[in-house]
């Protein structure tokens, strides 16, 4: 017979091992056990014994807190709401985080397109990088270019809303920030960069300062004046001097139109008519055109037009013709300048020659054409790591015109053309760089803007006829170097097809 403790508890006999809890007490004091003294031969008959004491004893009290709880009405209600304020509360975070991140990926594209224009990526290719990034970002938004301006427009199918932006900015030339650009874009393509750090990293960039110091900029714009003259104009070593004067007067006016946009709206006009006058003053001891053309050479309106037809080649039918008529009215602006500072000093016609009558020995070429390089590399504020593919590639292309002058302008310019955007591809391929960076710098020689101003300065002098030769050969060049170029990118495609992104 089991036995009865002092406290109302049974138990079975301590050497039964599957002890129960038969009875609990009715007093209203907390129950407290006993349990009988135990040898040490049943000590695990014990042990199970309190185990299992244990365990009803706390479901004991569990049992009759949840009674309690089920009882209490108001302690219910309160912890409805509580539940119900705390997945609201969760609801919130999460449409707040999914907001934010939304309008993080839509700021990192508006960032994205305008830092393309602002720093000179090939027009034809700034629609295509950000639709390639709003794919990958999953952003619903379209892309409009126009020369000056581009349209970005967010649209969510889901509520059939959009929202419109119209980001107005001018076309500059920053070769150092659109390699960074470059960077940051393929990142975020490949998934090695957050939006967020990107979105850091472009508004870092943006606020940085040119990269080089202002007089050093002024010395490549005299540089590039000075030594382009012999090169690509037939000059002489007066008409060097008197076109690298002219080339840092021109770059004093660009830093007076970057700091006073009001004068900006004249700066081609009052450059080349001061530019026209002081080379006719001393017409009588240099050539004219040869220092009237170098000294604005970097206003030149080539690449502009080079461009626009790479445009309407691409199917861009309305920034292309918009790009065109800008350019051909650029070199209008610029002839008509050299003729309004030429008849300042003598109030005559313009009968200069084109062809300069004392011209340098062609093997001074090599020596001058680095000195060209590098001073177009500073105004172009090019980092001194992209200065060697950039003089390689335009040595390709110099060259190639060099030795194929006598084969006419259109298959010179399309041959040596093509020659630079291989070679411009191959250097990008092994180096890892953007491969846009020196192929820009070796088109930039074979542009023919010289040729546009030559046409207008023609046609506003006492020979109209030749000057719309000289236009038409113009756009006859500028057709035949977007040939060579969409041909080096045809043939380069198959080896390496990554190669195209933000690439001409």
């Amino acid at each position: 017979m089991p036995k009865k403790t002092k406290k109302g508890l049974y138990y079975r006999s301590r050497n039964n091992s599957d002890t129960h809890c038969k009875s609990i007490s009715k007093s209203a004091s907390p129950s407290i056990t006993t349990t009988p003294k135990v040898s040490p031969r049943n000590s695990f008959a014990f042990d199970e014994t309190k185990k299992t004491l244990h365990s009803c004893h706390c479901h004991h009290f569990h049992h009759e807190s949840s009674n309690d709880n089920d009882h209490d009405p108001h302690l219910h209600s309160s912890k409805e709401r509580s539940k119900k304020h705390y997945i609201k509360d969760l609801d919130n975070r999460i449409i707040h985080r999914d907001i934010a991140d939304i309008l993080s990926r839509q700021s990192f594209l508006i960032m994205m397109a305008k830092s393309l224009i602002l720093y000179g990526a090939p027009s034809h290719r700034i629609e295509e990088t950000c639709v390639l990034l709003a794919r990958k970002m999953s952003v619903d938004a379209s892309f409009a270019l126009l020369p000056g301006s581009m349209t970005v427009s967010f649209s969510d199918p889901e509520t059939h809303t959009s929202d419109t932006r119209h980001l107005k900015c001018n076309q500059g030339m920053d070769m150092n920030k659109l390699a960074e650009v470059h960077r940051i874009a393929l990142a975020v393509l490949k998934d090695h960069m957050p939006i967020e750090k990107a979105n850091r990293d472009l508004e870092q960039l943006t606020s940085e300062p040119g990269m080089y110091p202002l007089w050093l900029t002024l010395l490549g714009w005299m540089g590039s004046s000075a030594f382009v003259a012999p090169l690509a104009f037939n000059g002489g070593g007066w008409d060097m001097l008197l076109a690298g004067c002219c080339g840092l007067m021109v770059g004093m006016l660009a830093v007076v139109a970057s700091k006073f946009p009001v004068y900006g709206n004249v700066f081609e006009m009052t450059s080349s008519i001061l530019v026209g006058f002081v080379a006719k003053a001393f017409g009588d001891r240099v050539c004219f055109s040869a220092v009237a053309l170098a000294g604005i050479v970097v206003l030149l309106p080539g690449l502009v037009l080079t461009q626009a037809i790479m445009e309407l080649s691409s199917r861009n039918i309305v920034s292309g013709a918009v790009r065109m008529f800008y350019a051909l009215m650029y070199a209008f602006f610029l002839g008509f300048g050299l003729s309004i500072g030429a008849e300042l000093w003598d109030y005559v016609s313009l009968t200069t020659v084109s062809v300069c009558q004392n011209p340098i020995d062609r093997w001074w070429y090599f020596l001058i054409y680095p000195a060209v390089s590098a001073s177009i590399n500073i105004v172009f504020n090019a980092h001194p790591r992209q200065w060697l593919g950039m003089t390689l590639v335009t040595a390709v292309g110099f060259v190639v015109t060099l030795f194929l002058k006598s084969s006419g302008p259109q298959i010179t310019a399309a041959i040596a053309a093509f020659c630079v955007g291989i070679t411009g591809k191959l250097y990008g391929r092994l180096t890892g760089q953007l491969s846009y960076v020196p192929l820009l710098s070796g088109v930039l020689l074979l542009v023919p803007g010289s040729v546009g101003v030559r046409g207008i300065l023609a046609i506003i002098g006492s020979d109209p006829s030749q000057g719309f030769v000289f236009v038409l050969t113009m756009i006859h060049v500028s057709v035949a170097i977007t040939l060579g170029v969409f041909c080096s990118a045809l043939v380069w495609y198959p080896f390496w097809r990554r190669s195209t992104f933000m690439n001409f």
